[in-house]
């Protein structure tokens, strides 16, 4: 479970960065301001947002999970774990 976590972290990292070289360094020469409309409009850099979005939210609720089963025992821990999952949906 580890390594999956390493794994996700890596490519969350990896999306973020190429964010920002979209946002900030591959400018287009005729827009300006173009990193404030980056960020505020959906229709642009949209692929990257939606899986920075999701990766982010299973890790939180890996880590979560994780940390509960270490934590806890017993019947305390199954149902932290849903709660876990459940707000997990909201994310």
């Amino acid at each position: 479970m580890s390594t999956i976590l390493i794994l996700l972290a890596t490519v969350h990292v990896g999306v973020s960065l190429q964010q920002l070289l979209d946002a900030f360094v591959y400018v287009p020469p005729d827009v300006a301001d173009y990193s404030t409309i980056y960020w505020l409009y959906d229709d642009l850099g949209t692929t990257l947002k939606v899986l920075n979005i999701n990766i982010y939210g299973t890790l939180v609720c890996n880590t979560c999970v994780l940390d509960a089963k270490v934590m806890l025992k017993g019947t305390m821990k199954v149902l932290v774990q849903d709660s876990i999952v459940v707000s997990s949906m909201w994310l």
